[in-house]
């Protein structure tokens, strides 16, 4: 019982004029990737974790890491990272989980701004090489109403793969109660192979 469970310690540091920031530590990987403005936090947004971040991310625990994120101010962005996935690893080759992802932040005419976001990640946790694939997208098309949706496709132990989706919107300001409430409507399903499956 007597023991200090620590969720985040990490510096960060800045180069190049603000263009390329570097974190490492004990890091908690979604705070750089798989991000999304509608359904990315579990106490202001949704409750569940499937529409916090994309389940096929494969992210279990926070591990010790490096995160770079390049951002020359063009509307693009490129992020890569590393962490140990499993805390009983005795060498970080042994739980290795690589992460890389593209952003871009697009102004559409005649629609407000949005964000268009694509990740693979590898991890080697399990003793074989599992990859994973996924989008990201939320789009305001007004400044009261915006869409959100993910996509994920993930390898698996079985032949097939194990694949998520989620859609919803997000509705602010006009159309609530107090000026800085919200509120929203998120589905998401998760097809894990052999034939689960989970509807939210």
């Amino acid at each position: 019982q007597n023991e200090v469970n620590l969720r985040e310690a990490w510096l960060r540091t800045e180069l190049f004029s603000q263009k390329l920031a570097i974190s490492a530590g004990r890091l908690d990987l979604t705070n750089y990737f798989d991000r999304n403005a509608a359904a990315n936090d579990e106490t202001s947004q949704f409750v569940s974790d499937a529409l916090v971040n994309n389940p096929m991310l494969g992210l279990t625990s926070n591990g010790a890491g490096v995160v770079g994120v390049f951002d020359p101010k063009n509307g693009f962005a490129f992020k890569a990272g590393f962490q140990q996935s499993k805390n009983d690893a005795t060498n970080l080759s042994e739980s290795l989980y690589t992460l890389g992802e593209v952003d871009y932040l697009a102004h559409l005419p005649g629609l407000s701004e949005g964000n268009y976001r694509l990740w693979f990640r590898n991890d080697n946790s399990t003793g074989i090489n599992r990859g994973g694939v996924g989008v990201s997208v939320d789009q305001k098309l007004t400044n009261v109403f915006g869409l959100f949706g993910r996509f994920g496709s993930a390898e698996s132990e079985a032949a097939s793969r194990d694949t998520f989706w989620s859609v919803g919107f997000q509705i602010q300001h006009g159309v609530v109660f107090n000026p800085l409430d919200y509120w929203g409507f998120g589905y998401a399903q998760t097809d894990v192979a052999g034939g689960s499956r989970e509807r939210m």
